[in-house]
């Protein structure tokens, strides 16, 4: 129906040119190449199949040869109805030496009455701060003890450097979309460039990342409210099954529309809370016996590799840029987001180590709010983290959430009967059951964060979207330098190393913890333990 009005409102309209947005309305469609030829081809079929499903929760079936109407989960989970070319057509037309920079692409909200206005409506300002709530959480606790590992020098720098790799990669993802505009998520981008195998390992890995960074966000809810309740003496797994339960009325929320107002109270939170811990340090002064270092003493290479993987961790959020920019006026001003997120970012990241390691020296905690002791301050700071985790499981639960609930049930997804409110309920407590197993399984939150960062953010943040710039670089044609080889290649062997050694370190880590926690942790480790610490120590002695 959508379509049906669409073409009786622009009848002629065609699908490289509408400013991006074009929409194959008629039987011919025509265009200009990247070298400024002009495209043309008639399409026979004006029959439409799709998997999108109208407002009463119905599958509709409309579809052409050459285009296609997909669905995404985008920002906070809302649903995102994408119609544009196929991936197959705009590969087979450059291969075909009639390349064209695909732009026909429109994006709608999946809960829009009518579906027709694009929502394409979000300024790089808005994004900013989108980014900034979503990124600053979990990762930067456990920077001071990165920086007892590390020293002063090593931490200060990746940390900038890693910023800087984010926005260069950013540019780059940019430059993709721009030839690819149907690209709505990162495993979009490895379909158009190259096809469906690297879209499902991407797809992989995102999902992967998701699962266990909400496995990560529940075990700190779980550690903050028993740090807000620190004189009621029950362990972990209980409050966790406590958080488990607070979580699951929340997570019914099936559209976040106060986003500005949610972000906004997320970042005071986990702001106020540093603050706090901040604070409390100075008041009670340095210990006279604390010592730092500008390069750690007896730094090994496992450690050294296991750092940078927190580090990694706290600037994860690189997975979402695609979704952001499909929500932009101009997604083309992508990167100017990081002229507010990154005074915003850089400066909390190196204030908390730095505060951290000056005070703590090398005893600085892996969860920022230990280095506090109990009291007020140290109660109020937990109960804000657990806010604002809260709201960050919430946001990331909305996402994965959509996303399996397109995959298992794609003609329901914007129903809103017992039956669409049913499957969504059965799908978040699917989710908060699964955090709720890994949060368990690895009660470690240092450990749990590093090897995220390291098994998965490298990838996500470096490989892949350098991987997929350098085939669309050759897909239009275009040479790629030697200069820019001399770039690329260092970054994606830096993140391949940072990838297997630092979870190799950060497994043996959790097998080694895992062995004093006793019962089936102990049994776990003595199962798998021998060959990864083994492994662990055959790197360190070669390096």
């Amino acid at each position: 129906d959508t379509l049906k009005r669409e073409r009786a409102r622009h009848p002629t309209r065609t699908g490289p040119g509408n400013n991006g947005r074009g929409v194959i309305a008629g039987s011919e469609r025509k265009g200009k190449g990247i070298m400024g030829q002009s495209l043309s081809s008639d399409d026979k079929s004006v029959e439409f199949r799709t998997s999108m499903p109208s407002m009463s929760g119905h599958l509709q079936t409309f579809d052409t040869d050459s285009v296609e109407i997909v669905q995404r989960s985008g920002k906070f989970g809302k649903l995102m109805i994408v119609e544009r070319e196929k991936s197959s057509v705009v590969i087979a037309s450059m291969r075909s030496n009639q390349s064209y920079r695909s732009k026909s692409s429109s994006v709608a909200d999946g809960f829009d009455k009518d579906n027709v206005a694009p929502p394409q409506h979000a300024t790089w300002p808005n994004i900013s701060a989108i980014m900034i709530s979503e990124v600053v959480g979990a990762g930067v606790l456990t920077l001071s003890a990165k920086y007892a590992q590390l020293g002063w020098i090593l931490p200060t720098i990746f940390i900038v450097l890693i910023f800087f790799l984010v926005v260069y990669t950013s540019r780059m993802m940019v430059e993709v979309k721009k030839v690819f505009g149907g690209i709505i998520s990162l495993s979009d981008a490895g379909l158009y460039t190259y096809g469906r195998a690297v879209e499902i390992i991407t797809e992989l890995f995102c999902l992967t990342y998701l699962i266990f960074t909400l496995g990560d966000y529940l075990l700190l809810v779980g550690k903050s409210m028993g740090s807000t309740f620190y004189d009621v003496r029950i362990c972990q797994p209980y409050w966790l099954l406590i958080g488990s339960a607070i979580l699951v009325p929340i997570t019914q929320l099936r559209t976040l529309n106060a986003t500005t107002l949610l972000c906004a109270l997320n970042m005071a939170s986990i702001i106020i809370a540093v603050a706090l811990v901040i604070a409390g340090l100075v008041i009670k002064g340095r210990e006279s016996d604390v010592e730092t270092y500008a390069i750690a003493q007896d730094l090994d290479f496992m450690t050294f590799m296991q750092a940078l993987s927190n580090i990694f961790f706290t600037f994860g959020g690189q997975f979402m840029f695609y979704e952001l920019m499909a929500e932009m006026k101009d997604f083309t001003e992508f990167p100017k987001t990081f002229y507010i997120a990154g005074p915003f970012q850089v400066p909390i990241y190196l204030i908390v180590g730095c505060v951290g390691y000056y005070f703590k020296g090398k005893e600085a905690s892996g969860y920022f709010l230990d280095n506090l002791g109990f009291g007020w301050m140290y109660r109020l700071a937990s109960a804000l983290l657990c806010f604002h985790m809260l709201v960050a499981f919430l946001i990331l639960a909305n996402i994965l959430s959509r996303i399996m609930h397109i995959k298992i049930s794609p003609y329901h997804v914007n129903d809103l009967t017992l039956r669409g409110k049913a499957e969504w309920f059965g799908i978040t407590t699917a989710v908060i059951v699964t955090s709720f197993i890994i949060s368990n399984a690895i009660p470690f939150f240092e450990e749990l964060t590093g090897l995220i960062g390291g098994l998965l953010v490298p990838s996500l943040n470096v490989i892949f979207p350098i991987s997929f710039y350098i085939k669309m670089k050759f897909m239009i044609g275009e040479k790629v330098e030697w200069w820019e080889w001399m770039i690329y290649i260092p970054i994606i062997a830096a993140g391949v190393l940072i990838t297997v050694v630092s979870t190799v370190q950060n497994m043996s880590d959790i097998i080694l913890n895992w062995g004093n926690e006793g019962g089936l942790s102990r049994a776990i480790a003595k199962t798998f333990g021998t060959r990864v610490l083994a492994v662990r120590y055959a790197w360190n002695s070669q390096a």
